[in-house]
């Protein structure tokens, strides 16, 4: 009698698997060897054995979760793999690992076939029978679904009759899920036109009912690998589930795609990945700061490819092998912490640090104190980088002149050249100039210098010369107006197609048009030009670029006048809210040194001068309030400028029909403007921003100035880390609290801010004047210089070393207990004015004989007064007297507590503004 047939079968325990079984049982002859690999995925396995035992097949479970997070979802990590940009190769990394196992099994059960249950539509027959091929080509391959074309109706049919129990899901969906992700599709998600159902997700909320308070997580890295979150070892599996809890509760980790598959046919898939997609964020932007620039662009530029090999089941092939090892040898410094941020379906990496970073802030700071970069070398490297450019475009011009020469301009230092010429596009006729049809046909005219005219150079019989141009333009600093000039230009697109002036078709190729300019300003790839009057006239160029005169309708009923107003509103809005943000991290980070340290006992001042004993914590309390008052003015400052001027036009309105209140509702601001002269003139939240900034700034200053006056060796009450303090370039001794100095300094710059501003509002006539474009160099500034300064703090704060013992002996020495002793006086009958001025006597004396109140028994208190109690030596410390100090805001243990509850839920209402005060979501610019 001949041995039975025997075959191991990729077993996910599902409909297509458990039916294979049988099938190769009942069809085909063969024992079948179920075999489950764990890849992290959640199995039943009562209901799991019941389906095999049903199929008649012998059930074997493989825990390989572990092995799979960390021998391909690192690597995968590692590589910021995702499919088509999108898909975070959850089915697709596994299969690899289970034909591993499945293979195992075959050989040690001596079985002389592999099988799996896929269809001949999918990718996991490729990956299954690729791995098999590469593992065990000596092995027969069975695929029973795809070689008698089992339809789904069919594969249920057959359960049913052969009794095999199915979830109430797999007669809807298929479904593959292991730690990395989960994967749904069949059912209605094949009309692409129709929203996921609810009942199709099971790791994420939805994001319109997630929490409305953010979270936040810090995952650090090493080596280019996760290992802790929020300060916590952890494994692998562990790490992962933790991200993902997180990221899924609110609503953050959801793919709808159509994608390619690799049999050639397109398909509509659904992905539940919260931890992959947040891992991948924050491992990209980590390699941001710590990969240098030729590694990065290399790396980035086979990621797709690592991706694609993955995906098309070629990771046991050898080519793959050999880009999981490049992948792998780029990580070694990929090493430090990512703050993500969660919120409303969203992921965004809010902070970032390493110790092997790249980034160098003496070298990409813009201000004159701290840049060690030479300028002067850049122009010799410029014009080195340039000079195939120069040459083509000479030759170009020389050619459409007739005099046929090559010969490059002059790069001469000394020669006064005229601006470079800009490349025409690829196509374009050598030597012509970019046109724009008008509407009677012909092309615009140029400007002096070769370039497009202005949208208003009708008016002149030449535009504006270079130098002109030079010293008018904007667009160096206001282009980080750009996401929210997009937005304005949408929702004035809208405006246009309801007032009958855009059809429904032109107004979708402008928002289409619009996307792409958003997204390439996002990546960093927009094609800005020297000829750029501003970010405006930037965006509207590339309208007209990619969509001709339909892009050249977009003006219409509007000005720059209202539209500059109007974005500089909506940047105000979400930079105010940011910063607010800023300051109550700053005041949490306060709070809790002051939690760290809840009996520390130090001297208060007054006049510089010691004055009574307080708690430590209640001196770092006294300055988190009026950062959450900041915060607070902040927001009311960000309230405050959710008006919205689009529609006003130059001054006066349009005679077109607009409806203003309907573009404000777009842009997410409260109203629309009520008289359209103020709306293009007012700048009165500009000031309000820049006043609120200027009273924060004040605030970080006496904050640093404490921390200058700490780290004193005449105070030596704190100590910086050495990542917050600089030493000296003579002195080798030195060691300098810089942070909290440059805090202090940079004070007076954000006033100067709010001082230029208000001084060029001050005699300006109504309405628009070209001196308004000076608003947003001040704003911008301030707004830059506080978000240095709070992050900086606050990073000082948190590293600071406190010496609690000898703030106790500053705080015990002298006569700091003075009003102590006056107010127990007082407390038995005395009036104050004579209690003070005994107590000044008895200071007097005692600081003349060179005694303390330490120095004096109770029958020399008595000589004094009676009144001071044979019990006076016991108030007399500076445990006591902070003990007695109980009224509300008071130093007591007691009242700091208190303080320290307010403090809190103020700051919890205050990020709960903030998180709902902006319109844009995007990173702020």
């Amino acid at each position: 009698m001949s041995a039975p047939r025997r075959a191991a079968l990729a077993y996910s325990g599902g409909l297509d698997t458990s039916v294979s079984a049988r099938w190769l049982r009942e069809e085909a002859g063969w024992d079948v060897i179920a075999v489950l690999v764990d890849v992290g995925q959640e199995i039943d396995l009562e209901s799991v054995r019941a389906r095999a035992d049903a199929a008649e097949a012998e059930l074997v479970v493989v825990d390989a979760a572990e092995e799979y997070a960390t021998r391909f979802c690192w690597p995968a990590l590692q590589a910021n793999a995702l499919y088509e940009g999108q898909y975070p190769l959850v089915s697709s990394l596994a299969r690899p690992l289970i034909a591993e196992q499945v293979v195992a099994v075959a050989r040690q059960a001596g079985a002389s076939a592999l099988a799996h249950g896929c269809t001949g539509k999918g990718n996991d027959q490729v990956r299954f029978e690729t791995s098999f091929a590469a593992l065990a080509p000596e092995l027969e391959v069975l695929a029973p679904v795809r070689e008698h074309a089992m339809s789904r109706e069919e594969a249920v049919a057959r359960a049913a009759e052969w009794n095999i129990p199915i979830t109430a899901e797999a007669k809807v969906y298929s479904v593959d899920e292991n730690v990395w992700g989960r994967t749904i599709e069949c059912g209605p998600l094949e009309d692409p036109w129709q929203e996921p159902p609810a009942d199709a997700f099971a790791w994420t909320a939805d994001p319109l009912t997630a929490p409305d308070r953010p979270e936040e997580i810090v995952v650090a890295f090493e080596g280019g690998l996760p290992v802790s979150v929020d300060g916590t070892p952890l494994g692998p599996v562990e790490l992962i589930r933790r991200v993902g809890a997180v990221a899924g509760r609110h609503g953050f980790g959801r793919v709808d795609m159509v994608e390619n598959r690799l049999v050639g046919i397109k398909s509509r898939e659904l992905y539940e990945v919260p931890a992959a997609l947040a891992l991948i964020a924050a491992h990209r932007d980590l390699e941001s700061m710590t990969l240098e620039r030729e590694v990065a662009h290399e790396k980035a530029g086979l990621e797709r490819r690592w991706a694609e090999l993955a995906y098309y089941g070629q990771w046991h092939g050898p080519l793959h092998a050999s880009m999981r090892a490049f992948m792998a040898s780029t990580q070694s410094s990929v090493a430090g912490e990512v703050r993500l941020r969660f919120h409303k379906g969203s992921c965004r990496v809010t902070g970032r640090r390493s110790d092997l970073a790249l980034y160098d802030l003496s070298l990409a700071t813009y201000d004159a104190g701290g840049d060690r970069f030479d300028h002067r070398h850049a122009e010799g490297f410029v014009r080195l980088w340039s000079l195939p450019l120069r040459t083509w475009a000479a030759r170009n011009a020389n050619a459409a002149d007739g005099t046929g020469t090559t010969t490059p301009p002059a790069a001469s230092e000394d020669e006064a050249s005229p601006p470079e010429a800009v490349p025409p596009a690829v196509g374009a006729t050598p030597a012509a100039s970019p046109q724009v049809s008008s509407a009677a046909g012909q092309p615009p005219a140029t400007m002096g210098d070769g370039g497009l005219r202005p949208l208003w150079s009708g008016r002149f019989g030449q535009g504006p010369s270079s130098g002109t141009l030079a010293f008018t333009s904007s667009l160096a600093f206001d282009r980080r107006l750009a996401p929210y000039d997009v937005r304005a230009t949408a929702a004035h697109a809208e405006a246009l197609r309801e007032a009958g002036l855009l059809s429904g078709d032109e107004t979708e190729a402008v928002l289409g048009a619009l996307e792409e300019v958003g997204a390439e300003i996002a990546a960093g790839t927009f094609a800005w030009t020297d000829q750029d009057e501003d970010v405006h006239s930037a965006i509207e160029r590339a309208l007209i670029e990619r969509l001709g005169s339909t892009g050249a309708r977009i003006h219409a009923a509007r000005s720059r006048n209202d539209l500059v107003a109007t974005d500089l509103r909506l940047w105000r809005v979400d930079a105010a809210s940011g910063r607010a943000r800023a300051a109550a991290d700053l005041a949490e980070s306060l709070a809790e040194r002051a939690e760290e340290h809840p009996d520390a006992i130090l001297p208060g001042y007054t006049h510089v001068q010691r004055a009574q004993p307080v708690l430590l914590a209640h001196h770092l309390l006294a300055h988190a309030f009026p950062l959450a008052r900041d915060a607070d003015r902040l927001l009311r400052a960000a309230a405050g400028a959710a008006t919205s001027p689009l529609g006003a036009g130059a001054l006066a309105g349009s005679t077109l029909e607009l409806a203003p209140e309907v573009t404000a509702r777009r842009l997410g601001m409260a109203g629309a403007f009520e008289n359209s002269i103020d709306a293009v003139s007012d700048r009165d939240f500009a000031l309000e921003l820049l006043s609120a900034g200027t009273i924060l700034a004040v605030h970080l200053s006496r904050l640093a100035e404490d921390l200058v006056l700490w780290s004193s060796q005449e105070f030596g009450f704190a100590r910086p880390a050495d990542a917050d303090a600089t030493g000296s370039s003579m002195m080798p001794q030195k060691r300098n609290p810089d942070v909290a100095e440059l805090v202090r300094g940079k004070a007076g710059r954000v006033l100067g801010d709010l001082v230029a501003l208000a001084t060029a509002m001050k005699g300006l006539p109504l309405a628009y004047d070209r001196d308004l474009q000076e608003d947003k160099e001040p704003l911008f500034d301030a707004h830059d210089t506080l978000a240095g300064a709070l992050a900086a703090l606050a990073a000082m704060v948190r590293g600071l070393t406190f010496d609690t013992e000898r703030m106790r002996a500053a705080a015990g020495d002298g006569f700091l207990l003075a009003t102590d002793l006056a107010e127990r006086l007082v407390s038995a009958g005395m009036p104050f004015r004579d209690a003070h001025h005994l107590t000044g006597r008895i200071v007097a004396e005692l600081e003349g004989d060179g005694r303390t109140f330490a120095d004096v028994d109770a029958a020399e208190w008595a000589g004094w007064s009676e009144l001071f109690g044979p019990d006076v030596a016991a108030i007399l410390t500076p445990e006591a007297s902070v003990r007695r100090r109980t009224t509300p805001g008071g130093t007591s243990p007691e009242s700091v507590v208190a303080q320290l509850v307010t403090l809190r839920e103020r700051l919890g209402a205050l990020r709960e503004r903030a998180g709902g005060a902006g319109s844009y979501t995007g990173p702020l610019p």
